[in-house]
């Protein structure tokens, strides 16, 4: 019987310490560094960076020279054909034949213009089967030029404006990074105000029980009343429920904050708070220069007033469609022979000149219409830009006047948790040497709650509104670090963030 009591005892010592969970102790530094790598937030900023790399590198490739090589091989029909004869009739015939043909050339922009200059040779080869005839014929090189007029200069524009979107994309990482951090250190205070909140109520629970045993204790010798002893075992129920809560929302809390972070482990939270709070002078015209010298928003202004314009230039560009393109080179006569096409006496210089144009004569107002659309949609944008600017401005106008307010609160805070912690030391005292009642005890502790929650919400906000400057203004007032290097960049080729030489 004794080893079976003792199997029993082993076996439930060990399913506790299965269950048991391990204990992860966490700084708020150390949870904005996992949120960097592992949230979701982070993934996504890290993605529209990449993807603003490569349409930068789009842009940029269409200045370069393009070899391009095109052609149809084969091109082969093997069927009864329509084919018109000399006196207009039609006759169908069955061919057998393959026309093929290949062509190489070597095309440049001119961005300043443009215009488009190629340099090409062409090759094409005909096989008629059932006349077992063979031919060739080639354009050994040309050189062509085509020049559109009037039209809009879309490399004009594209040099201004996809620069700034680039510049942009790199901005908003930054921003989405601190963004982040703002993020992590909120889900950090969340759970730290749950645990704060635990801690007290297990703390009142375990007061409450030793309390309702010195009531128990008095009103067995007749030195209190039972109204006195059933306020105290109803405070002790009310405590009890209030740990158990608590205990749930930790729980919860701690779920969110482990899934934001990517810690996969089912492991029990023990955060620890910053108790080092930076007080520091923020000037609002300097935090407002910053975020004018580093938020993408500021960029992004630009980019909208950019392509107004160049909305309204083009509107009026489209009331005349007229392009110009000539050609140059030498082309070769037929031959049997695939040399031939080469051979100098066989080839002869020829040239070729177009000019198209598509002009209205009379569109009903359409080109007027679509020029005043234009033009409102500019002034429209004129306006909503101005009125971005206002917020964005306020913006930072509240960030710094509501750190400057925070810093006098947690000061205050802390001062009155350090009060309310002595006062309550004092009334407990006095509780238990009879000097003072059971409501002046529970008024007392009540007050020593609510300095503590207070002061840690303090805290909270003082960071909230920390990494709030951070995000508008890419700066860190704190350690008077720029937050932003236009000089940095990301190459996803290599992975690798590489500085640039300064122009």
């Amino acid at each position: 019987m004794k080893k079976v009591i003792l199997l029993s005892l082993l076996l439930i010592g060990l399913a506790q310490v299965s269950f048991s969970q391990e204990k992860r102790v966490l700084t708020l530094e150390e949870v904005i560094q996992l949120a960097k790598q592992n949230s979701r937030s982070a993934k996504t900023a890290e993605t529209r960076r990449t993807l603003g790399y490569w349409s930068y590198d789009v842009y940029k490739s269409q200045l370069k020279p393009q070899l391009r090589l095109q052609g149809t091989l084969p091109n082969y029909t093997n069927r009864s054909t329509p084919v018109t004869q000399n006196d207009g009739s039609v006759a169908f015939r069955t061919v057998n034949q393959n026309n093929s043909n290949l062509s190489l050339g070597l095309e440049q922009v001119l961005p300043w213009t443009n215009t488009t200059v190629s340099f090409n040779t062409n090759l094409a080869r005909f096989d008629d089967y059932d006349g077992d005839r063979r031919y060739y014929q080639g354009d050994p090189f040309g050189v062509s030029i085509s020049q559109p007029l009037f039209a809009v200069n879309p490399f004009k524009w594209d040099k201004k404006t996809e620069p700034l979107a680039y510049e942009q994309s790199k901005r908003s990482y930054v921003q989405s990074m601190e963004q982040t951090s703002k993020t992590a250190a909120n889900l950090f205070f969340r759970l730290l105000v749950q645990q704060k909140n635990l801690q007290i109520a297990e703390q009142n629970a375990q007061a409450n029980d030793t309390v309702f045993k010195v009531e128990q204790g008095r009103y067995n010798i007749g030195t209190s009343t039972e109204d006195q002893l059933l306020q105290t075992e109803l405070e002790l129920l009310t405590s009890q429920s209030d740990a158990q809560q608590a205990q749930l929302d930790v729980q919860s809390l701690s779920l969110e904050l482990r899934n934001y972070i990517g810690l996969t482990e089912n492991v029990d939270l023990e955060l620890i708070a910053p108790m080092d709070v930076a007080v520091f002078d923020i000037d609002y015209e300097t935090a407002l220069q910053y975020a004018k010298d580093n938020r993408a928003e500021y960029l992004d202004f630009q980019l909208q007033r950019l392509n107004a314009e160049r909305t309204v230039a083009d509107a009026r560009a489209r009331r005349f469609n007229v392009s110009v393109s000539a050609s140059y080179g030498f082309n070769s006569a037929q031959t049997n022979d695939l040399s031939g096409v080469y051979e100098s006496n066989n080839t002869a210089a020829g040239s070729q000149f177009r000019l198209n144009f598509n002009v209205p004569i009379l569109d009903g107002g359409r080109n007027k219409a679509r020029v005043n659309v234009a033009m409102e949609q500019q002034k429209l944008t004129e306006f909503t830009v101005d009125q971005s600017m206002i917020t964005f401005e306020q913006e930072i106008s509240n960030a710094v006047r509501n750190f400057k307010q925070i810093i006098e609160q947690i000061t205050l805070a802390k001062k009155s948790e350090e009060i309310a912690l002595k006062r309550f030391e004092i009334t407990n005292g006095r509780y238990l040497a009879g000097k003072v009642d059971i409501l002046t005890l529970a008024n007392a502790r009540t007050s020593k709650d609510g300095a503590i929650r207070s002061y840690v919400l303090a805290l909270q906000q003082y960071w909230d509104a920390y990494y709030e400057l951070r995000t508008l203004t890419l700066y860190d007032f704190k350690n008077d670090v720029l937050l932003y290097n236009e000089l940095l960049e990301y190459n996803p080729k290599t992975d690798s963030v590489i500085e640039k030489a300064k122009n």
